[in-house]
């Protein structure tokens, strides 16, 4: 079996006021999103420091969905994060914590966190703090996407893809603006213009139109799919 481990880190936690609450805050949001991940989730979200945090996934497809979900709760607080993704086996008995527990997804996690943190590499944009760590397996193993247009004929390695995606997605999220946020996080909720108007969200439906279109709203939500799916492909292999 293989899991996908992820280790997110605030960047410049010490910065933060009121640090104290901002941390409960968080634990008892991570409490309630374990909650509703929990068929998702091989074990709790776990607090490992009071920065940082471990995610364990069995279904390996909501990887980087479930880093944008708090992300975005985050962002609230003015509360960036580094990620480390890392896909692999589990070496030890499945623990409440899994801080007590460890193998080649946890290695990998921890690599990629310290990956996102340097830059560079794989990691081209400053806008970006979200790395899958390379995952090695055999020939007869190879997870690869098949590109075909013609004349052309060549294999993708699918870390690459989906980190190149990510990038991508990393760099559309940090353009939104505040009253953009405002728009989406009320899309979200309401999934309806009219609710919206109704709610004094927005005045006018061609308002949240055109904040959600120039936030490339629908544009991220697609991407966000995309890389399930292809984070889907290694369970399938």
């Amino acid at each position: 079996m293989i899991y996908s481990v992820i280790n997110m880190d605030i960047v410049h936690s010490r910065k933060i006021k009121n640090r104290i609450e901002v941390q409960n805050i968080i634990k008892n949001y991570l409490k309630s999103l374990s909650k509703k991940y929990e068929d998702k989730l091989l074990t709790p979200i776990t607090i490992t420091l009071g920065d940082e945090w471990q995610i364990v996934l069995k279904d390996i497809s909501k990887s980087y969905t479930i880093i944008t979900e708090i992300n975005e709760f985050l962002n609230d607080y003015d509360i960036k994060t580094y990620s480390g993704i890392g896909i692999g086996s589990i070496s030890t008995e499945v623990y409440n914590r899994s801080s007590n527990m460890d193998g080649e997804a946890f290695i990998n996690a921890r690599n990629a966190l310290n990956l996102s943190k340097k830059g560079g590499g794989l990691i081209n944009s400053k806008a970006n703090r979200v790395l899958l760590n390379e995952y090695f397996v055999s020939k007869s193993e190879e997870v690869a996407i098949s590109l075909e247009n013609d004349n052309l004929n060549s294999k993708l390695d699918l870390v690459r893809v989906i980190n190149s995606l990510i990038e991508s997605t990393e760099i559309l999220l940090n353009k939104i603006t505040p009253k953009q946020w405002v728009v989406i996080k009320g899309y979200r909720k309401a999934d309806s213009y009219n609710k919206m108007v109704e709610e004094g969200i927005s005045n006018s439906k061609s308002d949240i139109s055109q904040k959600l279109n120039s936030a490339e709203f629908f544009v991220i939500e697609n991407n966000i799919r995309i890389i399930e799916s292809l984070f889907a492909q290694y369970k399938e292999r």
